[in-house]
């Protein structure tokens, strides 16, 4: 795996932007606001002070929303931005207006861009491989893979979190071992070592009730590269959080088959 987006400390702003990612997952116009904050952080150079004129940012997002085929007024993004103080107007002489980051997102606004530019990347390789998916369980499985692949571990947990916790206990059991797997990696990111080590095995072992391929995920190759993985971490103990090679992460490979036949095995 390439690079992954340190982890955002405040628990409320990751919160808020994972929300705004869940919607952007559920509609594509609904992503205008990751789309506009990205567009931000580019213009601005991703400085902690940054502030940009109203009109540029608007001019600069619009176009952006043509390219991905967003529908929306820059205007009415921003504010949506600034009510929710993610985004701050500061009014000057002249009534020029200009836009800062909300004192939340300016106090981890180079952590913050990394991760808006992971959640656009992830949502515009979606979008290229739109596919008629035949339930919630496939689509959550591809969103997933999708943003394990970009280091998004946490996200990958809320989404496959929300179609867990309304399956059958066979499927439960699937879906809990690859959460498990991404909040493994998201505690070694936040240097949780006892965490990281416990969940990516206990991940493992749920997830290898399963035949290869029957959840659309080569699993055997899969599991067997973050098994490997979790005993790099494991020998290597604190030290991992610097010296663990995050390229041993393997890629969550894409849906192909449905979830229909899925049982556990034994």
């Amino acid at each position: 795996m390439g690079t992954i987006p340190p982890p955002i400390r405040s628990i409320e702003l990751r919160d808020r932007l994972s929300e705004l990612l869940k919607q952007a997952l559920q509609a594509r116009h609904q992503a205008a606001p990751l789309y506009l904050l990205r567009s931000f952080g580019h213009v601005t150079g991703v400085q902690t002070k940054a502030e940009i004129n109203r009109e540029t940012l608007i001019e600069t997002a619009e176009g952006i929303f043509g390219t991905v085929g967003i529908k929306v007024s820059g205007e009415v993004v921003i504010e949506e931005l600034v009510a929710a103080q993610l985004l701050r107007a500061v009014t000057l002489k002249g009534g020029v207006t200009r836009l800062a980051p909300g004192d939340e997102l300016q106090g981890e606004f180079f952590t913050a861009m990394s991760r808006i530019d992971a959640y656009c990347r992830a949502l515009e390789i979606l979008s290229w491989r739109q596919t008629r998916l035949a339930s919630p369980i496939e689509r959550a499985l591809r969103e997933a893979a999708c943003l394990f692949n970009e280091g998004l571990f946490f996200e990958v947990h809320e989404v496959l979190e929300a179609v867990w916790l309304t399956q059958e206990e066979g499927i439960r059991l699937l879906l809990q071992g690859l959460i498990q797997i991404a909040v493994g990696f998201h505690h070694l990111e936040n240097n949780n070592l006892r965490g990281a080590v416990s969940l990516l095995q206990e991940g493992v072992e749920k997830v290898k009730r399963y035949g290869p391929d029957r959840s659309g995920v080569e699993l055997d190759q899969f599991l067997g590269q973050v098994e490997h993985a979790w005993r790099s971490i494991e020998s290597l103990g604190e030290a991992a959080f610097d010296r663990f090679d995050r390229r041993m992460i393997p890629q969550m490979p894409f849906i192909r088959n449905t979830l229909s036949d899925v049982r556990p095995a034994g």
